[in-house]
């Protein structure tokens, strides 16, 4: 059988013989073609397809016949995998999405279903990192150590719950464990790079994460999240590898690559990061960690102990006190870090010189992972030297990462420090990040893997571009300027949507920006928000820009909900987003406030949500140390940053918070932006230009 997308995704094809209701899309069959075109030509892909499109099916069905393609006898050319020389016939296709709710509708719902109804079997594995899975060995370890190395009975229960479970569970990871242990209980049983012996392990063969790489080898789909992939990129360019080679990758939810990117490419050091760390190997408080315990039995009976119980005592005493002086040396460290920051104030906290502290904490580092060495060179029991040793390489990782910071040793890069609350005391976190990930990814990615289509809803900035260039890429200069591609083939599909007819976008032509607390402009913003719920009677999203200005909206505001029943459910009051959105629609008169995580990844399709309400245009604070060099970095270049960056990354932000009203082809009801620079300033027909057309109306 020499089977295509068309039939599968066709009007008389697989999918419509087993759903009756099926209409066969167009939009959905346009991008299906480009992406097959994209697996069979070997070249990139970037498509924007507006929701409704069905962009799962779309990339998955070719993907799948690509995957399989020896099974049903087609004629792809699979090119060469340069990840796999020794494997050019490789067809595993990786696919890459941003949240964890689209890997669970594709590995769950999506891909169960293609299953189902084509005419071969092809096998798909959602792949997690290794720290998702529980460690048998270690899980042994630290049932016959739970007094050196927890505080208190809860926590000792809660490991004896994990035992019982690793008996019964099938997964052996983290998220087959409801409800989730502590942390510090996890982190203790969790596989750890480092921290395995492979075949010598006595489970290596009952190992959930040995049995889950053997899974992923196997499978012709493998989900992963965008975090991993780029973890993996990062592990590459070392010579390493997580994820198993592949020559196509499909980013779904492709607008989010830049940010995570930058995020895992970076570095974030904080005081309780490296606390944590410590506290592990030896807290003198509680007289707990892996250092508390100082046997050595050996693993073999017959063998003899490699240092006497005085010379143990001895390496372990020496390494209890390095990581004394360590916590003290961090103290010292993140204060004078504060000090630098408050001697410097209304600054963003961007670092643009090396050494503005001293070399203390490295040095204690680099003093305990040699008093380290010294314990596990004397120890004889090989589960107790890789513990200690895996321990050993994250205590020299923090001390190159603080290395790294601290003498700004990469240019591209941009330093920064920001202010933080952990456990009610105030600190202060060392960041980095790329300036340009593009570089990074053209080097590491687009010029490696044969194959790379991203995808999603929101890539392109502003449409008449193309028209006045006459490029049809133009749409996508932004985001393909970002990602560091050129070349690439790119696709501008709609939604089947009829916005005209079931949504209405609102903009109050005289409403003035909020500024500060107290003011007129203030209290004028407040009575509009409160307008344009009740217009609703509640079921309403209300999206801020502004963490402070959402709070006291929200203190204002709360009151009046309260009275007229509307329950109000605030980003930051201790609850989850899950949770939220689950409290949201039990209750059709709710009230959401959000601001960054909930303009995209939400999805609450039907009459729960008839209102999104958008209190500024998402343009990023200028002056954030990330933002501003980005800017700089165009500005040097010759080009406007403000055109070229901030409203792009705007336009793109914008349309994924009014994304959130339709979910479904029947959904109704209102959008208000609540800026009427949307109407006033010349950049403000970018973003009108940038959103489905629908009902438009000046208020």
């Amino acid at each position: 059988m020499n089977l295509s997308y068309t039939d599968v995704l066709g009007e008389d094809g697989l999918v419509s013989r087993k759903l009756p209701s099926y209409e066969m899309r167009p939009e959905q069959m346009c991008l299906a073609e480009a992406v097959d075109a994209a697996i069979r030509e070997g070249h990139h892909l970037v498509a924007e397809a507006g929701t409704g499109v069905g962009k799962s099916f779309a990339y998955l069905v070719p993907a799948i016949l690509h995957a399989v393609a020896d099974q049903n006898l087609s004629n792809f050319d699979p090119g060469i995998d340069p990840f796999a020389e020794d494997d050019p016939t490789s067809r595993r296709v990786i696919i890459s999405t941003h949240t964890i709710a689209l890997q669970e509708q594709l590995y769950n719902k999506d891909i169960p279903f293609l299953n189902s109804i084509l005419p071969f079997e092809f096998s798909s594995v959602l792949m997690k990192g290794r720290s998702n899975y529980v460690c048998l060995r270690r899980l042994r370890a630290a049932a016959s150590r739970t007094k050196s190395l927890f505080s208190t009975d809860e926590e000792s229960e809660q490991l004896t719950r994990v035992a019982e479970w690793s008996r019964e569970t099938t997964d052996g990871s983290l998220s087959d464990l409801n409800p989730q242990p502590p942390a510090n209980v996890w982190t203790e049983v969790s596989c750890e790079e480092g921290n395995c012996m492979g075949r010598s392990c006595k489970f290596y063969r009952d190992c959930f994460y040995q049995a889950a790489r053997r899974r992923v080898e196997r499978a012709s789909i493998v989900i992963v999240n965008h975090a991993l992939l780029f973890s993996d990129l990062s592990v590459r360019a070392l010579g390493g590898s997580i994820i198993p080679n592949y020559n196509t990758l499909i980013f779904d939810e492709a607008h989010t690559m830049e940010q995570t990117a930058g995020d895992h490419l970076g570095l974030s050091i904080t005081q309780g990061q490296i606390h944590y760390l410590l506290s592990r190997l030896w807290n003198d408080r509680t007289r707990k960690g892996l250092l508390a315990d100082l046997s050595d039995k050996p693993s073999d009976d017959n063998a003899l102990p490699r240092a006497s119980a005085q010379e143990l005592r001895e390496v372990f005493t020496a390494a209890r006190r390095m990581v004394e002086e360590c916590q003290f040396r961090c103290e010292e460290l993140f204060h004078d870090l504060s000090e630098w920051l408050s001697a410097r104030p209304g600054s963003n906290g961007r670092v643009m010189e090396p050494d503005i502290v001293g070399r203390g904490m490295e040095e204690g580092l680099a003093r305990l992972a040699s008093a380290l060495y010294s314990v596990t060179a004397t120890l004889t029991n090989p589960e107790r030297k890789v513990e200690l040793g895996a321990a050993r390489q994250r205590v020299l990782s923090i001390r190159g990462s603080l290395n790294a910071w601290i003498s700004q040793t990469d240019p591209e890069m941009v330093y920064w420090l920001e202010r933080i609350v952990s456990r009610r005391i105030e600190t202060v976190k060392m960041l980095a990040a790329p300036v340009n990930v593009g570089t990074i990814l053209r080097e590491e990615l687009f010029s490696k893997v044969r194959t790379v289509v991203m995808t999603s809803a929101t890539l392109s900035a502003d449409s008449s571009v193309a028209l006045r260039s006459g490029r049809e890429s133009a749409p996508f200069d932004y985001f393909l300027s970002r990602v560091g591609l050129s070349g690439a083939q790119t696709l501008l599909l709609g939604s089947p949507f009829n916005y005209k007819e079931n949504v209405t976008l609102i903009v109050p032509s005289h409403l003035s920006l909020p500024r500060e607390k107290g003011t007129s402009a203030d209290a004028e913003f407040y009575d509009a928000v409160y307008k344009y719920i009740r217009r609703t009677e509640g079921g309403a999203f209300v999206l801020f820009t502004s963490y402070s200005l959402m709070k006291r909206t929200a203190e204002a505001l709360t009151p009046k909900l309260v009275h007229l029943g509307y329950p109000l459910l605030t980003q930051g009051a201790g609850v989850s987003r899950s949770k939220m959105i689950e409290t949201f629609r039990k209750n059709r008169h709710s009230v959401l406030f959000g601001t960054d995580s909930f303009w995209q990844g939400v999805d609450v399709p039907g009459d729960a949500l008839r209102n999104v309400i958008i209190t500024q245009l998402p343009f990023a604070v200028p002056t954030y140390p990330l933002t501003e060099a980005r800017c700089e970095a165009i500005t040097l270049a010759g080009g406007n940053s403000f055109r070229e960056y901030s409203i792009p990354e705007a336009v793109i932000k914008l349309k994924q918070g009014f994304g959130r009203l339709v979910r479904k082809a029947d959904d109704k009801g209102i959008v208000v932006i609540l800026d009427s620079r949307i109407l006033t300033k010349g950049y403000g027909k970018i973003f009108l230009r940038a959103l489905p057309d629908c009902k438009f109306l000046k208020d």
